[in-house]
């Protein structure tokens, strides 16, 4: 059975992953330029490089790039294919061109400058646009009728490239301030919109494409590194609280040793240099062994130390876990100041 793969591009080239596993993302079209659109058939990828105004292609494993398919357009950001052409998206509007580059039809849906997303299905084109100062997906039939273009409207992110299958509308979103981009789904009829359906590990995604076969839902993947920060104590407690950096909304705990622990997010949890700034305290807890020891420690000599093992689960993916050593401190009531 040939795999189903979803193939994006960003600032190092194309990448791909198998949707029916293993979910392990790999490069396959390095590139030292910039390339902002990408559609797959059975037969080639396409992607198009704004800078020098062409659509290139390649097959689909990354060998035998042609880079001229397409040659003499302003500023091309997206792309599209079906059975018999080859659509993007520049700064004239939505064009389009015989598979073998031939019979260009520039401004062949005219739309607003700007938009950097387009995808085609067997009755309708789609492309990214901005409504209200918000994300939004237009939609025409493909003979430039019944255009919408805030088919998909109030999105809280920019949107990027569109992908479209039988059952969905694909989309890169990003937002400002954060480091990574997200993956958008929604129904063919614009219900059931999400803008974190996969969470990546790229910081500007320019494209993104899907194998037109029905599949299931990608595989999570990991989720990404959390980083611990500076460690607080209250003397008079025994309290400790750590600070988490997490890239995404999602769940942080203490799976061990069984001590009493909370996490602190904020409402809302501010979001700075790229990621949540949450504080996880950390204390002995009620009962058990490791409990009694660290109170035992604590009550003798002031200090106690003991492996945390923490585990973060980003929103769709799998949990990622880390381990620190970390000392729990009290002031023993001999030092303590009257």
């Amino acid at each position: 059975m040939t795999p189903t793969y979803l193939y994006w591009s960003g600032s190092l080239g194309v990448g791909r992953v198998n949707l029916e596993g293993p979910a392990a993302p790999a490069a396959i079209l390095p590139s030292p330029a910039e390339i902002c659109g990408l559609a797959v058939d059975p037969a080639h990828v396409y992607f198009a490089t704004p800078a020098a105004g062409s659509i290139a292609r390649a097959n689909p494993d990354g060998s035998g790039v042609t880079t001229d398919v397409v040659t003499g357009l302003d500023r091309p950001c997206s792309l599209a294919v079906d059975g018999g052409h080859l659509y993007w998206l520049d700064w004239r509007g939505v064009g389009r061109a015989n598979l073998d580059g031939t019979n260009p039809e520039r401004s062949w849906i005219a739309t607003a400058p700007g938009g950097c997303g387009v995808a085609v299905d067997s009755t309708y084109v789609y492309w990214s646009s901005t409504v209200a100062n918000l994300g939004a997906i237009g939609r025409a039939r493909l003979d430039g009728s019944e255009r919408n273009p805030a088919f998909i409207s109030g999105l809280p992110g920019h949107v990027g490239s569109l992908a479209v299958d039988a059952g969905h509308v694909y989309w890169t979103e990003w937002h400002e301030g954060m480091v990574s981009s997200t993956i958008g789904r929604a129904n063919l009829d614009g219900s059931g919109a999400t803008g974190s359906l996969i969470t990546t590990n790229s910081f500007n995604l320019g494209g993104i494409a899907v194998d037109a076969r029905p599949t299931p839902l990608p595989l999570p993947l990991p989720s990404r590194a959390i980083h611990l920060g500076q460690l607080r104590h209250n003397l008079h407690t025994g309290v400790a609280t750590l600070d988490v950096s997490v890239p995404a909304r999602g769940d942080l705990s203490v799976v061990s040793p069984r001590l009493g622990w909370k996490v602190l997010k904020g409402n809302p949890p501010p979001y700075l240099a790229g990621s949540f700034r949450w504080r996880l305290k950390v204390w002995p807890g009620k009962s058990g062994k490791v409990a009694n020891r660290l109170r035992t420690q604590l009550r003798n000599k002031g200090r106690a130390a003991v492996t945390l093992t923490i585990s973060y689960n980003e929103e769709h993916q799998l949990p990622l876990t880390v381990s620190k050593r970390v000392s729990l401190w009290k002031t023993l009531p001999h030092t303590r100041h009257p």
